[in-house]
């Protein structure tokens, strides 16, 4: 497992072992391609296969937009990353994101290393109200407290001590 930078000095994401691409350029790679667009919507039992790819493609799109918009402009990237779970609360280490925009039906997940810096551990369409509903989404919840648990075995806990694991 090892980091990759995105939009640096604060959107990183991570290359899993065994892995061609890291997470987000997977992602996208899925995100924006008709055919697996088509095939996930059949296999999700989806009704209006042709509409659920365009908004996919919109979703998709739109998420790469923020995200450029968002760096290019120094914004801070909590404009766009959520905390998972809607009953955290205050300043946590390594806290468990979402990257979330209304109306899009794509979400991406991170970990919050500090103030302005993430992690990109994954991505699912959202089919479920609920990430337990649905594998994909349980898969990437299992990936994200995978991750979070790598980043404290190496005792990771700020911008200082994340940047000091990315440059070994």
């Amino acid at each position: 497992m090892k980091i990759d930078a995105i939009f640096a000095p604060s959107l990183f994401t991570f290359h899993y072992s065994g892995e061609v691409d890291n997470e987000y350029d997977r992602l996208m790679d899925h995100w924006t391609d008709v055919s697996y667009l088509r095939k996930y919507a059949k296999e999700n039992a989806v009704v209006n296969i042709n509409q659920f790819v365009k908004d996919r493609l919109k979703d998709a799109e739109q998420i790469q937009d923020v995200l450029e918009e968002i760096t290019i402009n120094n914004q801070p990237l909590e404009f766009y990353f959520r905390t998972l779970f809607d009953t955290e609360s205050g300043i946590k280490t390594l806290s468990l994101q979402k990257g979330k925009i209304i109306k899009n039906g794509i979400r991406i997940y991170a970990i919050k290393i500090d103030t302005n810096c993430f992690v990109i551990t994954g991505g699912a369409i959202k089919m479920t109200q609920t990430m337990q509903d649905h594998p994909d989404s349980n898969n990437e919840l299992t990936k994200i407290k995978t991750a979070k648990e790598y980043l404290q075995e190496h005792s990771i806990f700020d911008t200082d001590s994340f940047y000091e694991l990315i440059n070994e």
